[in-house]
């Protein structure tokens, strides 16, 4: 009976690692995404991190004469990537950046309710940066 208790116990010990890892810690993508860093702050109420927004133009859709706007939002844990990104502001950007699952609280925000897709992205490099041609 006791070997069975053991047994359970370590499975289900095994299965919430299992869990923690898959959805926390094991990265769900990665890649590049490219466009102007409109806004970076350090917020929170407990954890203080680094939120950054960046507004990507879409080409495939105009509505009204001008382009289809996406936002990226991101989060940075390296402080002297922050130092660099704040400095980065209303330039064009390329970012690296890692997708997770689920968000943890220290990592930076989670972006559930709203309008974005699922997951956090932590931004774990800076690629290239471009000043942003402007044409009136």
């Amino acid at each position: 009976m006791r070997k069975v208790i053991y047994i359970s116990i370590l499975v289900i010990i095994l299965a919430v690692v299992g869990y923690v890892y898959w959805y926390y810690y094991n990265p769900y993508s990665e890649g590049h995404r490219e466009g102007v860093l409109q806004k970076f702050s350090r917020k929170g109420n407990v954890f203080k991190t680094y939120e950054g927004e960046m507004i990507q133009l879409g080409f495939g859709q105009r509505t009204g004469g001008s382009l289809n706007a996406q936002y990226f939002y991101f989060s940075v844990t390296d402080l002297k990537l922050a130092d660099s990104l704040e400095n980065c502001m209303g330039k064009s950007v390329k970012l690296h950046y890692i997708q997770y699952r689920r968000a943890l609280p220290w990592r930076g925000n989670n972006h559930v309710n709203d309008d974005v897709p699922k997951g956090q992205y932590i931004v774990d490099g800076i690629a290239d940066v471009k000043d942003v041609d402007v044409h009136y």
